[in-house]
């Protein structure tokens, strides 16, 4: 988080000064991975997988490549995906890629994970309460955005309150 406000986006691994390629990278260095929330999609979800336990940007008005979903040949499409190709593949039938960076200016809210977050021991509490406090702490005013909660009215009277 800090790197992202700091370069008032969010970059690709390349414009991080990150080439490393490991065994599960689908999306390159050139390209950033993002989902979208569709009730259609339940088993191979990238959303229900990597956004729903964790905070996330909410962005409006950008232009992303739509993956081909790949049900097989694994190692033969995460090569090519690899390879800065404009054709995108993704194990998740719901992902999306955005190529070299997503500026700020398009986040218009942070979601907040769906259930208490346990896996971000160093950054945040296990509890939503507490992590919003800690994440508050980290944006430190540097951008003006809403949480957004599946259910608002918790979040509202958390705010309300604090």
């Amino acid at each position: 988080m800090p790197n992202i406000l700091k370069n008032n986006a969010i970059l690709s691994k390349r414009l991080q000064g990150d080439n490393t390629i490991t065994s599960n990278t689908w999306n390159g260095l050139d390209y950033i991975s993002l989902s979208k929330k569709d009730e259609n999609y339940i088993w191979k979800s990238s959303y229900r997988r990597f956004i729903s336990p964790s905070y996330a940007f909410i962005f409006k008005e950008i232009e992303t490549i739509e993956t081909e979903y790949v049900e097989d040949d694994y190692e033969y499409y995460r090569h090519i995906s690899n390879l800065s190709s404009n054709k995108r593949y993704s194990i998740y039938e719901d992902e999306y890629q955005i190529k070299n960076k997503i500026g700020l200016d398009k986040v218009i809210g942070i979601k907040i994970p769906d259930t208490d977050i346990n896996h971000y021991p160093r950054e945040f509490h296990d509890r939503k309460a507490c992590a919003i406090d800690e994440f508050l702490k980290i944006i430190d005013g540097k951008i003006q955005v809403p949480f957004i909660d599946i259910d608002k009215k918790d979040i509202k009277k958390y705010l309300l309150e604090r």
